[in-house]
């Protein structure tokens, strides 16, 4: 995900604007199901209305702090937090108080082990995959029955088999997977969508066929970055070093500060900052650097460092690549401080 950011001499806050306070909600062309291998687990033989508090395998955002751990149900939800397994859906938000933090792939009336279920009984798998940036948390539902009749509270009866997949990306973006060809999750009698809490929540169905089985369901993560600008003369061509003035022939070093206040890595951050040839004599832009910490305008040396992506000399706009920002570590947001330099006219 891009984060392009404009500045013009002020400070932004640039937030995600949506239902969600950290998710904004895409339907990409479906992607193939992440395959599990032989070291996956199998939930064995899951109750009806069933919870089980697995390892996710990372430090997982999601409402403004980190999980290692989450819960997955049988019902087609997963808990960050307490258990709940109520397999009678609702519209969201569900304000349950053990369901106020939930992802919900396909939230019905499921059982793995239904009685005298149409085409058999189905799995709940689970694996952690990948490597650094790329882990992934995958939760596989395959043939669930769901339950249409109860008798002496055991479900004997299948109204179809229902299979889809949930994802947990180390970045925070949550992906839903709906596999075509003889699935019955089309969405007719569940709640599917993503809920932070009681107040931030989004919902993308509730007892509607709306499950496009060409398309994914993606929730991307979107980090609050903060950006601010500050400015210091370094040099002017009459008391060059010492004190130096604003005046024509002076070098001027912009500080541009960026921070990352919520968990999660934000990735491919810029920064443009375009600069007023009235007052600059733009061609002398030089010395575009990124350098990690809060920003120290007079205590950096002048340096070229810039990410690929961003401008060179004397070019105007300035756009400086501060490359990925990782989220807040032991409670502390983190920084990073792009530099460049520029005459006065």
């Amino acid at each position: 995900m891009v984060r392009k950011i404009i500045l013009i001499w002020i400070l932004f806050i640039v937030n995600a604007s949506a239902d969600l306070q950290y998710l904004v909600r895409s339907t990409p062309t479906a992607t193939s199901l992440d395959t599990h291998t032989g070291a996956a687990t199998t939930w064995s033989n899951p109750p009806n209305d069933g919870s089980l508090l697995i390892n996710i395998g990372f430090s997982f955002p999601f409402n403004g702090t980190t999980y290692t751990q989450v819960r997955i149900t049988t019902n087609g939800m997963l808990n960050f937090g307490s258990s709940y397994t109520s397999g009678s859906n609702s519209a969201l938000p569900n304000t349950a108080g053990a369901a106020a933090q939930s992802l919900y792939p396909y939230w019905d009336d499921l059982d793995p082990n239904a009685i005298l279920a149409l085409g058999g009984n189905g799995s709940i798998k689970y694996e952690t995959l990948g490597s650094g940036d790329t882990q992934r948390l995958v939760v596989t539902y395959t043939d669930i029955p769901k339950c249409t009749l109860y008798v002496l509270g055991l479900c004997v009866t299948s109204g179809g088999n229902f299979s889809f997949q949930v994802v947990l990306y180390k970045n925070g973006d949550i992906r839903f997977r709906y596999p075509s060809g003889g699935n019955s999750a089309n969405g007719s009698s569940a709640t599917i969508g993503a809920q932070e809490n009681t107040t931030y929540y989004n919902q993308y169905s509730n007892n509607s066929s709306s499950i496009d089985f060409t398309k994914d369901i993606l929730y991307s993560y979107t980090p609050s970055i903060s950006v601010s600008k500050t400015s210091c003369v370094i040099y002017d061509p009459i008391n060059t070093t010492t004190n130096p003035k604003r005046i024509p022939g002076g070098t001027i070093r912009y500080a541009i500060q960026v921070s990352n206040s919520t968990y999660g890595t934000a990735s491919n951050v810029f920064v443009t900052d375009t600069v007023d040839s009235s007052k600059f004599d733009t061609s002398t832009i030089k010395y575009l650097q990124i350098q990690s910490g809060t920003c120290n305008c007079t205590g950096v040396s002048s340096a070229n460092n810039n990410g690929s992506g961003g401008s060179g000399d004397g070019v105007n706009p300035v756009i400086l690549d501060y490359g990925s920002v990782i989220g807040v570590v032991g409670g502390i947001p983190t920084y990073k401080c792009g530099y460049f330099e520029v005459n006065v006219k």
